[in-house]
């Protein structure tokens, strides 16, 4: 800020200095996207050319997809069970408001969502001819008409907005396996089922479903009560950080093991580079050769044998480790477990993050090797699982720390701070209480929050009483706390903390892949069969635009079967 600036706004008997930055934490590092399989990779940076979008959240769909098609035909290999264990992943991605995360989970889950939406509307029309034939039916006839054609189950598999009662209750009613998958994660982590008096039950339940797919039941409710084995269930929240910030550090999240269980990456914001020439307008993302054969793959491993019995357990077979794979992640596992120790890189609070590396790194490895192709885990599907797994080690080390907790307070300060300099009346602790933002109506959080910006430079008390404070009208950051503009505000901020550098990366990335001959699959790509495809403009009829429905008999087992 000029000189003259300064005078301009000098307030008497108050010396202005350049504040102290509220929020230094350091940017994600680059998400191991070259780590993933090569078609899913290159589904992932196609994903990002058409898209826009971080990397980060084109690559936790694209595994989140898979987890969910891998997770009813192959089991992980677990160190002591010779029946392995399951598959299923607990997913979260951190990223803004509008850097793309429903387009990202759309193009990811396309034959999904194609595939279980025509299986759920086949099974209406089904229940609604049934429910035809039966009008007008009554006494041992409509008894007799029920005991021979009962009702199917309902198919469903992918929820968002729902709650974890109902998601046990249908595993007690019959349903196999499933996913909460939303792009909205605080839905999830500030949804009904988190609220005060039900988190514990909540909370132990989804690590029962997670560790070995037991669903139980006990409270009178209309979603039914009993225990379900052997089930199959993966979660997948895409958040913007400002909504779950709150669930992410809370140590009852932490301590009961469920935050452990994710893998988490945080997205760098891409806004302010996402520019449009009339060339890109004319490229269709569906018309994408890379992509195609993501979804090529995909309907494959929806066509293999879901190993789900009579009685909806899921026992798949175990994906097991090359003894070159198990070199690999003996390594990786020492390694971690060394870094835990009081001195170590992973020791306090990150310590149960870091025990579950080893298991996740595992349950990864499986569902890369499933959609490669392997009979069993290779070498180098071993290295990509466990970089993935240290990536999201570093991002949770990153987010929490030791520091956690004084990092709360200053992001804390900061949407304080952005909230003054929107109401400049506001000069006292007491306009805070009477008409400030919620959260700071404590007397206590007021004044804790008005103390750190007090330390950092950005409020000062010019009179003895310590009444009545002013705002340092420096404009270092005063776009990071603009409220008004969450965006500006964002893209800000982490201009400031160097995160440039990975926006650049990732584009770089992007570009670099968008140059090659995407019509030729690489050569280093797995041997997989694929489908055949016209690209005119009309996807032929074997296409991933057009899911099958096959019933299985529904009249005598009660079930649906999806092929994609």
């Amino acid at each position: 800020m000029s000189t003259l600036l300064m005078t301009e706004l000098q307030v008497p008997g108050v010396e202005w200095r350049v504040p102290d930055p509220l929020v230094t934490e350091s940017p994600p590092k680059a998400y191991p996207t070259e780590s993933l399989p090569p078609v899913m990779r290159d589904a992932v940076y196609a994903m990002v050319e058409h898209v826009m979008a971080p990397a980060v959240l084109a690559g936790q769909c694209a595994i989140a997809a898979v987890a969910y098609l891998a997770q009813t035909r192959v089991n992980a290999p677990h160190l002591h069970n010779q029946e392995g264990m399951p598959c299923t992943l607990f997913q979260l991605a951190l990223a803004d408001s509008g850097d793309r995360k429903s387009e990202c989970y759309r193009l990811a889950f396309k034959t999904i969502e194609e595939a279980e939406r025509a299986t759920r509307d086949g099974y209406a029309a089904t229940v609604s001819e049934i429910r035809r034939m039966q009008a007008g039916l009554s006494g041992k006839a409509l008894q007799a008409f029920k005991e021979e054609m009962q009702l199917p189950s309902d198919p469903r598999s992918l929820y968002t907005d729902v709650t974890f009662e109902r998601i046990a209750g249908d595993f007690i009613n019959g349903m196999p396996s499933a996913m909460w998958a939303t792009d909205e994660g605080g839905r999830i982590l500030g949804g009904h089922s988190m609220k005060s008096d039900t988190i514990a039950a909540t909370l132990g339940g989804l690590v029962k479903l997670f560790d070995c797919g037991k669903a139980e039941r006990d409270r009178v409710g209309e979603f039914g009560n009993g225990v379900a084995y052997d089930r199959r269930f993966s979660m997948h929240m895409l958040a913007q950080e400002i909504t779950v910030r709150q669930a992410l550090n809370d140590p009852l999240l932490q301590g009961q093991g469920f935050l452990p269980r994710f893998l988490m990456a945080a997205a760098p914001s891409l806004a302010g580079t996402r520019l449009l020439t009339p060339e890109k307008l004319k490229i269709s993302a569906y018309k994408t050769p890379a992509l195609q054969r993501y979804w090529a793959r995909c309907k494959e491993i929806a066509r293999m044998q879901a190993h789900v019995g009579p009685d909806n357990t899921v026992k798949p077979p175990v994906m097991v480790l090359s003894p070159e794979a198990e070199l690999v992640w003996l390594e990786f596992y020492n390694r971690i477990e060394a870094d835990q120790g009081s001195l170590g890189e992973y020791g306090g609070p990150l310590k149960p993050f870091a025990s579950r590396s080893g298991e996740l790194s595992r349950r990864l490895a499986a569902v890369f090797a499933l959609f490669e192709g392997e009979d069993e885990i290779s070498r180098k599907t071993m290295i990509a699982a466990c970089e993935v797994v240290e990536h999201s080690l570093g991002e949770w080390a990153r987010y929490l720390g030791a520091s956690a907790t004084e990092s709360n307070g200053k992001h804390d300060a900061l949407e304080l701070l952005g909230w003054l300099k929107e109401y400049p009346d506001v000069r006292t602790v007491t306009d805070i209480l009477k008409g400030g933002p919620r959260k700071y109506r404590s007397a206590s959080k007021a004044r804790n929050t008005l103390a750190t910006l007090t330390a950092a430079g950005w409020v000062v008390f010019p009179t003895s009483n310590k009444k009545n404070f002013e705002v340092n009208p420096h404009e270092l950051l005063a776009e990071t706390a603009n409220p008004a503009n969450p965006e500006k505000t964002q893209v800000t901020a982490r201009a400031q903390r160097g995160e440039s550098e990975a926006n650049l990366g990732e584009l770089a990335n992007a570009a670099a892949h968008a140059e090659r001959d995407v019509e030729k699959i690489r050569l280093d790509s797995p041997a997989i069969r694929h489908d055949e495809f016209e690209y005119g403009g009309q996807f032929s009829p074997d296409s991933p635009n057009s899911p099958l429905l096959v019933p299985a008999e529904p009249a005598t087992t009660g079930q649906w079967s999806m092929e994609i």
